[in-house]
């Protein structure tokens, strides 16, 4: 297993897609949208510089995290997965590897958004709390994980690609990534306290106030990693079934 997680990681370094849309991108995003706010503005119960911070570095986290997981669907298509069945590493632990990198592929845009936000707003946690925000960010994109193998295992490429792109961004937008929910009607805001993305980015929120995770961010987050797991088995068995 360990020889092919080394793999996952050296395919998973040399793609370019995650510089760009993963890391680039939120980048530009906060440096250019974070001036717009002003020295005192508060969201989420924090100063709004730090918590757009938190927002981008996680809409860059779910971008990079759905693109490594839909591109099992490509594999698939070429036969790298009946490969891999044909050798002596046991299919679950092929799973938990790739579930792994994907989330992995996370941590590169919490870096790079939170160095922005040190540079250009100042944004200063101290070493535990930067450490923090950067373990409950990963640790918090599993269920997206599980979400881009089930997208990956159980649709083709050309079809997989298309719904990636429309989770992606329905989650970020409904779940306040890119647009804070206090500016949302009401009825979205109680729809964007029920999806993963919002207690996604409310980890990195609390953990940059201070607080540690609320007990209904983390029981919402696990539902979702508990449903999207069991859609990701079930959809890993059924491509298995279609070879």
């Amino acid at each position: 297993m360990r020889a092919y997680l080394r793999f996952e990681l050296r395919r998973l370094v040399r793609d370019p897609r995650l510089l760009l849309f993963s890391v680039l991108g939120p980048v530009v995003t906060y440096v250019i949208f974070s001036m717009l706010s002003a020295d005192g503005d508060q969201l989420e119960g924090v100063d709004a510089s730090a918590a757009l911070m938190v927002g981008l570095a996680g809409y860059g986290a779910l971008a990079g995290v759905l693109s490594v997981g839909s591109s099992v669907s490509q594999e698939r298509a070429v036969g790298w997965l009946r490969q891999l069945r044909v050798t002596p590493l046991p299919a679950g632990q092929a799973v938990i590897a790739k579930a792994l990198v994907c989330t992995l592929s996370g941590v590169p845009s919490v870096v790079a958004v939170g160095v922005a936000g040190r540079i250009q707003h100042d944004v200063d946690l101290g070493a535990g709390r930067w450490a923090a925000l950067l373990l409950l960010m990963w640790v918090g994109t599993l269920p997206f994980a599980l979400l881009g193998l089930a997208i990956g295992y159980g649709l083709t490429p050309q079809i997989a690609q298309p719904v990636n792109f429309l989770a992606f961004l329905g989650l970020s937008v409904l779940g306040g990534l890119l647009v804070p929910v206090a500016y949302f009607p009401a009825a979205l805001r109680h729809l964007a306290h029920a999806l993963p993305t919002y207690r996604f980015a409310e980890l990195g929120w609390r953990s940059v106030a201070g607080l540690a995770p609320s007990p209904s961010g983390l029981g919402v987050l696990a539902a979702w990693g508990l449903a999207f797991a069991a859609l990701a088995a079930w959809a890993y068995r059924r491509s298995t079934v279609r070879r």
